[in-house]
C-alpha cells in the first residue's frame, strides 16, 4: 500500500473532529506500510538462512585465515582472546568448532603439543582449509614469539626471493621441518634410555600420573605391545600394587597385554583407597586402662615418702622487763610512816630514797635534813 500524502495545511473553517479523523487515518496508513517493509526484510533473511543450511556453505573462521607475522617485540593480541574463538559451537548446521591452539614461542618442550593441537583443529574443520598453503599459513599465524616468529618470517619471505615459489610445497614437508626444529631431538633414544633407569618409576605419584608418563614414553620409544612393555610397566609400578595384581587368582591380567595390567592397577589402587577411607571413618571405642597387677612372688617395694617442708621456728619470747619503781610522793610516805604529831617536812626536802633504799633509811635522811 503506497504511503499517504502529506497532511495539507489546516483550514481554519474545517471541522476539528474531521481534521483529527483524517490525521489518524494517515498515521495508520504509514504504520501499515512500515509493517509490510519489515515483513519483506524478514522473509528475505529467512530464505537466505535456509539456503545456507541446505547447501552447508563452509565459513572460514575469523581466526583461521593466514595472518602476517609481526616482529617478536611487537605487541601481539592472542587469538584465544577473540570471544568468537572461545565458543565451542557455532550456528549454521550446529557444526562443532574446536578451540584454536595456543601461541607458540619456539620452545622445544612445547613443540609436540602445539603441532598436535594444530593437526586436531584442521582434522575437525577440513572445509576451512581448501589447500596446503592455507594450512601452512594458518599454523604460521600462531607462531608469534622467539624462534617460532623468526621461522615464520623466513617462511613468508621465501616467495619474494624465489619467484613466488613457497618454501614448503605441502603441509607434510612443513610438518617434518617443524618437528626437526621445534620438537625435542632424538625422542626415541631418550625415551628408550629412560626406560632403563628409575626416573620413570611411580614413586610418590598417583597411579594415573604414572600411567600417563608411561604411555608417553612407550609412544616416543615406539615399543610394541608385548612382554617387554609389560615388564617395564610392572618394574616402575608401586611394589605394593604390583604384588596385589600379580597375586590375583581369577582374572589375572595377561603378561602379553599392557592395557590389561593398566586396568588392573587402576582397580587395585581404587580399592585400596576406598578401604583406607572406610577404616579412617570408623571410630574405635575407648577402653579404660587395665589396673596394674603386682606379681605375688615379687618383693614389695616401699618408697620413702618425701620429708615435709620445715616449719618456721618462732622466736623465743623475751622476758618481761619490770617497770622502773616510781617513788611515792614525800607527803604521802610521811603520812603512812610518821605519827600524827610529827610535823610534815618542808617541800624543799629532796627524797633521797633510791631504788633499794629502805623506808627507815629514807626516814633518817628526811629527819636529818635541815
Amino acid at each position: 500500500m503506497p504511503p499517504a500524502s502529506d497532511v495539507a495545511p489546516q483550514d481554519p473553517a474545517a471541522d476539528p473532529a474531521q481534521e483529527a479523523w483524517r490525521r489518524l487515518t494517515t498515521i495508520e496508513a504509514r504504520l501499515e506500510h512500515q509493517d509490510g517493509q519489515m515483513a519483506e526484510i524478514f522473509n528475505t533473511f529467512r530464505e537466505f538462512r535456509l539456503y545456507l543450511e541446505q547447501h552447508n556453505t563452509p565459513t572460514v573462521p575469523r581466526d583461521s585465515g593466514p595472518a602476517a607475522v609481526q616482529p617478536a617485540d611487537a605487541a601481539q593480541t592472542p587469538a584465544q582472546s577473540d570471544p568468537l574463538s572461545a565458543q565451542s559451537f557455532t550456528r549454521g548446521g550446529d557444526r562443532l568448532r574446536p578451540a584454536p591452539p595456543d601461541s607458540f614461542d619456539g620452545e622445544r618442550e612445547k613443540g609436540r603439543a602445539f603441532i598436535n593441537s594444530c593437526d586436531l583443529y584442521m582434522s575437525l574443520t577440513p572445509d576451512a582449509f581448501p589447500d596446503e598453503q592455507t594450512r601452512i599459513n594458518w599454523v604460521l599465524s600462531y607462531m608469534k614469539g622467539g624462534r617460532a616468529a623468526r621461522f615464520a618470517a623466513r617462511t613468508l619471505r621465501h616467495p619474494n626471493s624465489h619467484g613466488g615459489v613457497p618454501r614448503f610445497g605441502t603441509y607434510a614437508e612443513f610438518r617434518t621441518q617443524f618437528i626437526a626444529e621445534f620438537c625435542p631431538r632424538d625422542e626415541k633414544r631418550k625415551a628408550a634410555t629412560t626406560f632403563e633407569t628409575s626416573a620413570y618409576h611411580q614413586g610418590s605419584r598417583s597411579v594415573d600420573e604414572y600411567i600417563d608418563e608411561f604411555w608417553d614414553l612407550a609412544e616416543e620409544a615406539q615399543f610394541p605391545d608385548g612382554a617387554q612393555l609389560v615388564f617395564r610397566f610392572r618394574h616402575g609400578l608401586d611394589p605394593r600394587i604390583e604384588a596385589k595384581v600379580a597375586n590375583i587368582v581369577e582374572g589375572r591380567p595377561s603378561d602379553e597385554r599392557v592395557q590389561e595390567w593398566i586396568d588392573a592397577a587402576r582397580l587395585v589402587d581404587y580399592n585400596t583407597r576406598a578401604h583406607q577411607d572406610f577404616r579412617s571413618a570408623v571410630t574405635k571405642p575407648r577402653t579404660a586402662p587395665a589396673p596394674a597387677v603386682r606379681n605375688p612372688g615379687a618383693p614389695a617395694v616401699f618408697r620413702a615418702l618425701p620429708a615435709p617442708p620445715p616449719r618456721p621456728v618462732a622466736a623465743a619470747p623475751s622476758a618481761p622487763t619490770a617497770p622502773a619503781s616510781r617513788p611515792f610522793p614525800l607527803a604521802f610516805r610521811w603520812t603512812l610512816t610518821c605519827p600524827a604529831n610529827v610535823p610534815e617536812p618542808p617541800s624543799s626536802v629532796v627524797d633521797a630514797r633510791s631504788p633499794g633504799t629502805s623506808l627507815a633509811t629514807a626516814r633518817t635522811n628526811s629527819t636529818s635534813a635541815p
